[in-house]
């Protein structure tokens, strides 16, 4: 008698009724890819939560296949980006990045606080132009990027506020998980 009342009440609840603050809770902790190609299609209220720029304000490219075709992978990356409305503080950018993908983040994330770039095939290259559009950034994590004293020096001029430079030429950390090969920099402001 108890397990029918019970099989009963958990076939009246109805998920939508959830405050839509612990919907967003749940809908963040999918990422990236699943909010773009699911949960934004299951009902109005959860597209809602997931057009809102809050979620956006931490992209995580890392979810996405690396074995995926390179164009998706950075039209999906520019879609979070445009969809965190300028809210962006925090970006990891997986084996998708070139100098444009870099420069569209930097002209329209002004607020970035963190940026991880990662290539996992070939070493990349530095987007100083880009770089210098972030003045709030205070974590700069490179992975298999190459990088000159010229451009850590530009960096530092040009983003005052950064505590944290990882230069690592072995891999990013995800797929490689020796970090002994971390060289650090770290920048005092003078």
């Amino acid at each position: 008698m108890m397990s029918s009342k019970l099989n009963k009440k958990q076939e009246e609840r109805n998920w939508l009724d959830l405050p839509s603050d612990v919907t967003f809770n749940i809908l963040n902790r999918i990422g990236m890819v699943d909010i773009l190609e699911n949960a934004q299609k299951v009902c109005i209220a959860w597209r809602k939560i997931c057009k809102d720029p809050a979620m956006w304000r931490v992209i995580n490219m890392n979810d996405i296949p690396i074995f995926g075709a390179q164009l998706s992978r950075v039209r999906m990356c520019k879609h979070a980006v445009d969809r965190s409305q300028g809210h962006l503080v925090d970006i990891t950018i997986v084996s998708a990045y070139d100098a444009e993908l870099h420069l569209y983040v930097a002209d329209r994330s002004s607020q970035l606080r963190r940026l991880e770039m990662a290539h996992e095939f070939f070493y990349g290259k530095l987007t100083t132009a880009a770089l210098m559009k972030f003045p709030l950034l205070e974590e700069l994590n490179l992975y298999k990027t190459e990088i000159s004293k010229e451009e850590i020096e530009t960096v530092g001029r040009f983003c005052p506020m950064l505590k944290t430079l990882k230069v690592n030429k072995r891999g990013h950390r995800f797929f490689n998980a020796d970090e002994g090969s971390l060289t650090r920099y770290s920048l005092v402001q003078k």
